[in-house]
């Protein structure tokens, strides 16, 4: 056994405070391209901070001489000085220049991003490449300090944008990485270094403080000033979450804005506009108690379901200004439960804005409730006449990922079942979507594979489902009202001449027929051939596959020639765009710098590290982001996604990365344990995922977030014993560690876009088992070369052994001596 040399504890600190900066800054700048660009592009944030993070690694890879052991302290401190600048320089940058991305400019625009962002990315990369592979190898506690400051990091910015405006998070995030570099280098001779860290820290905290304090008491200071190509002028208010910005302005009083109005109001009514990540905008309604004013809302088609059949008990699915409860209150509505899943919204209607709104909240009968809105539903014994959503599209990116959006969850066969069970007989679901008669159908085909699937589960027979469905239309509207009962002829024709009386026009109904393809849907013609015959993909969406939004295949996104930016299949060109980008990022930092060291090395000594690095790369990621995807609405909110999901992911993690020690040459049964563990909780949580969630799905709050994590714990102490297993493997090639290391970053990259357009293309499940055959390659890589390793170390001992047992044999005959 040799000795080790030991690591300061500075260091430890150094690489959980750089770790939680880069997350942090990651989740921030996802949301500053979801609100200034679109949603779309916030998924490039995730793939930014890996190239980044790559492209460090690689600067310490081709720079030994500056990047040695003795020097880490030093470098360390530069560039987390480097690393606040450039990412408040960034961010600074970006808040201020007038970005208008048109259909032409996707790509420049993801070229100028790519060249601001992945500047402070880089910075931190060499950070945490030198604390890594510089430092004695001590086993896993220093990769453990870093994903354990990358799960403070993603529950911490919760809390953080509660409190303060992403803007100043950014500067408080750029004097903690400066000075934790003032921290590791004060005791050098490097006067130079100490001095730079300590400004930077200074004047960062100064105007962290400062800004802080500005947005605190109200006063102007810097902010989103320009969004998708619009100034941002008049706000009246403002308010950042993890998923969404929420913007109010004034709209003064005039015509009243309506979404699918049949004809143009006589009334002029006092509106303020309220937008969500500066696209997805409703109107918040002055009130006075005179529902009489209001009379307009009965010529909005995405009403319709009240002119179907009287509704007492509704639910509204998405509050936003409240517009729908005003509908119900003028239909004459006794009990409104107002699902919101947005605390900022929520905030708007209860407090910023109530006495403006009418105090909905306080309005008889009314009751708004800040919950998921499934979630809500299943944990809740009360039943409706109706469940209304209306429109709900938020564009606004979470931080799972730029395609997973808030909305996702409600535009799916297992969401309308779930609505359904929520219904007194005879009760109705409305859903409204946009449509357009000519180019804009694959919602309305969609929404009608949704409600096909989600009746026949119900029991209704595929020849009896256009008794159950009837969808109005208005301009660009089209309102889906579907039924669990099946509607009576006497039904259908008085709701019929309502419908007809009030100017809708009607698409669908027991004895109306819009075309052939909606005939099939309601049919039990429509197969797995009929859907592939299709120019767009309409299959129903499922908990499985949620992306509502996209009918476009990936099979055919280069046939795509127009990035119209307003349309929802942009965001698959930009996905396939990515994959490209990240193909050519992994042909640069790995096979290129591969084909060098091949010259120079064995193939059969370079492949099995590179492989194994690569495959715990792209294996992580696809495991993450799966069950991210798949957690989100059992736990009932999109934030549960950082807090629960990826927290605990991270948490648990670091834990099982400290449990590896140092020395691991001689410990080849717990090397197979380990991974016999993790191949086993793997599959096992896989397995369980799908199965516990429909399960648990009526459990309390408390009761879903415990059964997350004890179904995310197990695999992620497991996934994070492997990188430093990988370490202590192959640590005599100390100096193709931070190649190794870039190659895992390079990886994760190529897998946080691969993941999901394989979620897209082929659904959540499978994504998952991809995640897990990446670390079955892992495990196949490191024990075949365990085993290669102790037949090479037995055929050195093989001449030592031979001759000691003849010295045996010999006795007193030969003496060896003292060696």
């Amino acid at each position: 056994m040799h000795s080790v040399s030991k690591i300061p504890g500075r260091y430890y600190l150094a690489i959980f405070v750089l770790a939680f900066a880069t997350l942090s800054y990651q989740i921030l700048i996802t949301r500053f391209f979801s609100v200034m660009l679109h949603y779309h592009f916030a998924f490039a944030a995730i793939s930014l901070a890996m190239l980044g993070l790559t492209r460090g690694a690689m600067q310490v890879y081709g720079k030994p001489a500056r990047y040695a052991a003795e020097r880490v302290g030093i470098e360390f401190a530069r560039h987390a000085s480097w690393f606040a600048l450039s990412s408040v320089g960034a961010m600074i940058v970006f808040l201020c220049v007038p970005l208008v991305v048109s259909a032409e400019n996707v790509p420049l625009a993801l070229a100028l991003a790519t060249i601001a962002f992945v500047a402070p990315f880089t910075e931190g990369g060499v950070c945490i490449t030198l604390l890594l592979t510089r430092l004695p190898y001590r086993g896993g506690w220093l990769y453990a300090a870093d994903l354990l400051g990358a799960a403070v990091g993603c529950l911490g910015v919760i809390f953080i944008l509660l409190v303060i405006d992403p803007v100043s998070a950014t500067l408080w995030i750029g004097a903690f990485a400066a000075g934790v570099g003032w921290i590791v280098v004060r005791t050098s001779d490097d006067i130079r270094s100490v001095r730079l860290s300590g400004a930077v820290a200074l004047a960062l905290a100064v105007a962290a403080t400062m800004h802080s304090g500005l947005d605190l008491t109200g006063r102007s200071h810097l902010g989103v000033f320009w969004a998708k190509g619009a100034e941002q002028t008049g706000t009246l208010f403002e308010r950042w979450n993890t998923y969404s910005r929420v913007r109010v302005r004034e709209l003064a009083e005039k015509v009243p804005i309506g979404w699918g109005l049949v004809r143009t109001p006589d009334a002029r009514v006092d509106q303020h506009h309220l937008d969500i990540d500066a696209d997805a905008g409703t109107v918040i309604t002055r009130y006075d108690g005179d529902i009489g004013k209001l009379a307009y809302l009965k010529d909005d088609v995405i009403n319709a379901a009240y002119l179907v059949q009287p509704a007492t008990d509704v639910a509204v699915v998405g509050v936003g200004g409240g517009r729908d409860i005003l509908s119900g209150l003028l239909f004459g509505a006794s009990r409104i439960r107002a699902i919101e899943i947005n605390p900022a919204i929520f905030e708007v209607l209860t407090e910023k804005f109530a006495d403006f709104s009418g105090h909905l909240d306080r309005q008889p009968g009314v009751s708004l409730v800040n919950a998921e809105a499934r979630s809500y539903i299943n944990h809740s014994s009360e039943r409706y006449d109706l469940v209304q959503i209306s429109l709900i599209d938020t564009w606004a990116a979470t931080v799972a990922g730029g395609l997973t959006l808030t909305e996702n969850r409600l535009y799916t066969v297992e969401a309308w079942d779930d609505f359904y069970r929520a219904l007194k007989p005879g009760g109705l679901l409305s859903v409204s979507r946009w449509y357009g008669a000519e180019k804009h159908r694959g919602e309305l085909y969609r929404l009608i594979a949704i409600a096909a699937s989600a009746l026949q589960r119900k029991g209704v027979s595929a020849g009896e489902l256009r008794h159950h469905v009837v969808a109005v239309n208005v301009g660009n509207i089209v309102t889906v009202i579907t039924r669990p009962d099946a509607f009576s002829d006497a039904q259908w024709q008085g709701a019929r001449e309502r419908l007809q009386a009030q100017g809708f026009k009607i698409l669908l109904g027991p004895d109306v027929t819009f075309d052939a393809i909606t005939a099939t849907l309601l049919s039990d013609k429509a197969d797995q051939a009929f859907f592939d015959s299709l120019p767009e993909n309409i299959a129903a969406s499922t908990d499985d596959n949620p992306f509502f939004f996209y009918t476009s295949r990936f099979s055919d996104f280069v046939s795509i020639h127009s990035w119209d930016i307003m349309s929802n299949n942009v965001a698959i060109g930009v996905t396939g765009l990515l994959i490209i980008v990240a193909l050519c990022a992994c042909g640069y930092y790995i096979v290129l710098p591969f084909l060098r060291l091949a010259t120079r090395m064995p193939m059969a000594t370079l492949t099995p590290p590179v492989a194994y690095f690569s495959a715990i790369g792209i294996g992580f990621m696809l495991i993450e982001i799966s069950q991210m995807q798949r957690l989100m609405v059992f736990l009932g909110h999109p934030v549960y996604g950082l807090s629960v999901v990826l927290f605990t992911i991270l948490l648990f993690s670091g834990i099982g990365s400290a449990t590896v020690g140092a020395d691991t040459s001689s410990r080849s049964r717990v090397t197979v344990f380990r991974i016999a563990a993790l191949l086993t909780t793997l599959v096992v949580a896989g397995l369980l995922t799908p199965l516990v969630t429909t399960w648990g799905r009526a459990l309390s709050t408390d009761m879903r977030i415990l059964v997350s994590v004890l179904l995310l714990a197990p695999p992620a102490l497991c996934m994070g014993m492997m990188f430093p297993l990988g370490l202590g493997v192959w640590r005599r090639h100390h100096e193709l560690l931070p190649f190794f290391w870039s190659t895992n970053g390079i990886t994760s990259m190529f897998a946080s876009v691969l993941g999901v357009a394989l979620s897209i293309q082929f659904g959540i499940a499978n994504t998952y088992a991809l995640g897990v055959c990446s670390y079955a390659v892992c495990a196949f890589v490191i024990i075949a070369s365990r085993w290669v390793q102790s037949i090479d170390m037995s055929a050195e001992k093989g001449p030592v052994s031979s001759e000691a047992s003849v010295a045996a044999k010999e006795g007193a005959t030969i003496r060896r001596p003292h060696q």
